[in-house]
């Protein structure tokens, strides 16, 4: 996802003020399970992105339905300035900006890993475990089905790609047939 500037410096002032009192992964749920929140239910999502409602009334909106909820004041009080700036279609920016910002800090680099067919949990930990190997990272894969591919995986982490798909295998296997009979 493309993250704006104004999303950035968002995501960044609570990262700061998150990890001063310790809970910048409780603050990451957190932005995660409003951010889906938001998107399940979109007459919430366009009450807060209508400009025709004021930010008195969002704000008050903001602070009835997470008071006592277990949301940190940190989250809170952003919602808040977002109201006030009328800036809450930004939020879901901001969630991602503050994933990156936070794997950045800790040293997590993500990537995807494509497949035919699903992955058995022990083939995705072995898969896990080579690329940190190859890559000497922490990393955090997300797992998708490809039916474009025959069979195999490929993998892209931190602007690497694994290719071990057979769609690559076959295709060297030509190169290799072609120069030999050249």
């Amino acid at each position: 996802m493309r993250v704006s500037e104004i999303s950035k410096r968002y995501a960044k002032a609570l990262l700061a003020v998150a990890k001063q009192k310790g809970i910048h992964t409780q603050v990451h749920a957190e932005l995660q399970a409003l951010v889906k929140s938001f998107a399940g239910d979109v007459s919430v999502k366009n009450y807060f992105e209508n400009p025709m409602i004021g930010s008195d009334q969002k704000i008050a909106a903001v602070k009835a339905s997470l008071s006592g909820k277990g949301v940190s004041e940190e989250v809170v009080n952003t919602l808040v300035l977002l109201a006030e700036k009328n800036r809450f279609g930004v939020l879901e920016q901001i969630s991602f900006a503050y994933r990156d910002l936070l794997d950045l800090e800790e040293g997590v680099t993500r990537g995807v890993v494509r497949s035919a067919q699903p992955l058995a949990a022990d083939a995705q930990k072995d898969i896990e475990q080579k690329i940190t190997k190859v890559l000497n990272k922490k990393i955090v894969l997300t797992y998708e089905q490809d039916p474009k591919l025959l069979g195999g995986i490929v993998a892209t982490v931190g602007g690497w790609t694994f290719d071990d798909s057979i769609d690559t295998h076959l295709k060297k296997l030509n190169e290799e047939l072609n120069r030999r009979a050249n």
